[in-house]
């Protein structure tokens, strides 16, 4: 709350711009835990949303940063293709 506060308190375009990014990635977190895969949305919330109380809320976005602890086995059995039974 304090951080949401901090952010509404500052009416600059460039802050309006950021809370509206935060709220479009939390609103995408919001539908990944409610409809999407399980492990899918259990490594967004970790990488997106977590705040571990550093200057930077959460992992980011860049690639290789999901925290210990995330399921990428599962992530990558889900993206990985299968061929139609008798395709081989």
């Amino acid at each position: 709350m304090a951080r949401l506060r901090k952010e509404l308190a500052d009416p600059s375009e460039a802050r309006a711009r950021h809370l509206a990014e935060a709220m479009a990635v939390v609103l995408q977190g919001a539908l990944l835990v409610r409809h999407g895969d399980p492990a899918v949305a259990d490594a967004f919330t970790a990488s997106r949303l977590a705040d571990d109380g550093a200057s930077f809320p959460g992992w980011g976005r860049a690639f290789g940063t999901l925290p210990a602890g995330v399921d990428t086995a599962a992530i990558v059995r889900r993206a990985t293709p299968t061929a139609p039974a008798g395709c081989w």
